[in-house]
């Protein structure tokens, strides 16, 4: 007797493990490790692109080399040692220091903005703000996501939050391109042979390279969440979730 409902009672479970789409995952259990990893790795990229949309060191002028007039160039940000006006044909006027790129206040800075701001750089700046518009919106959403989305809404949070990323990793992948082109030749800044490539630069190729990868973490673990749902409908079909 005992034998026989032992072995009932392994059917019973081999059957239900049969039957359980996803026997491996604790239905109850709300966030993956999937989910902590795509967290983490949004954490990242918004410190990288945040510095790197914020901080004037995307190209450095070499401080070993005298006379140089490049000190250090951001997207908005601009500082030289000494800059001489082109425009200036007295040969009085040279710029110094840190200036916002549309700076309304310095005499004749703005006359030279084409040339410290030709097309390409253009271009890098609209890319690159697209990219960091992208990360303030899957942070907005990522917020909601941890404090106010009930469950019926989390899967669409979170493939939105996914595919924002990816779509701005793909605009901060075009401005990273155009500048590792185009930022560090004679077309762009004086002196541009001892010039170099900073850490601003290397925060926002890092800062794409993690976007790419945080919002496909989020894609899986919307996939993860459906699973788990019909996994939880299909073991508990009265139960309905809100």
């Amino acid at each position: 007797m005992f034998p026989e409902e032992a072995a009932d009672g392994v059917g019973d479970h081999d059957i239900s493990n049969a039957d359980d789409i996803l026997p491996d995952t604790n239905i109850d259990r709300e966030r993956t490790l999937t989910g902590k990893w795509a967290l983490g790795t949004f954490v990242l990229v918004f410190v990288f692109v945040l510095l790197a949309f914020a901080t004037p060191y995307w190209i450095e002028g070499d401080p070993r080399f005298y006379g140089t007039k490049v000190e250090k160039v951001g997207l908005w940000i601009h500082c030289f040692r000494s800059l001489p006006d082109f425009n200036d044909y007295t040969h009085q006027r040279y710029f110094a220091g840190c200036r916002w790129l549309f700076n309304p206040f310095t005499e004749g800075y703005s006359e030279i903005r084409s040339y410290l701001a030709p097309p390409f750089f253009v271009t890098v700046q609209f890319f690159f703000t697209l990219c960091f518009i992208g990360t303030l919106i899957a942070a907005i959403l990522i917020i909601m996501y941890l404090l106010f989305i009930g469950h019926g809404s989390r899967v669409s949070v979170l493939k939105w939050t996914g595919i924002d990323l990816i779509v701005s990793g793909v605009f901060g992948a075009m401005a990273v391109l155009i500048f590792g082109i185009k930022g560090d030749n004679e077309d762009f800044m004086p002196d541009w042979e001892h010039n170099y490539l900073s850490w601003s630069f290397a925060f926002a190729f890092v800062g794409v390279f993690f976007m790419f990868l945080s919002g496909g973490l989020f894609l899986v673990e919307a996939g993860i969440i459906v699973r788990k749902e019909m996994a939880r409908e299909k073991m508990f079909p009265m139960e309905r979730r809100v």
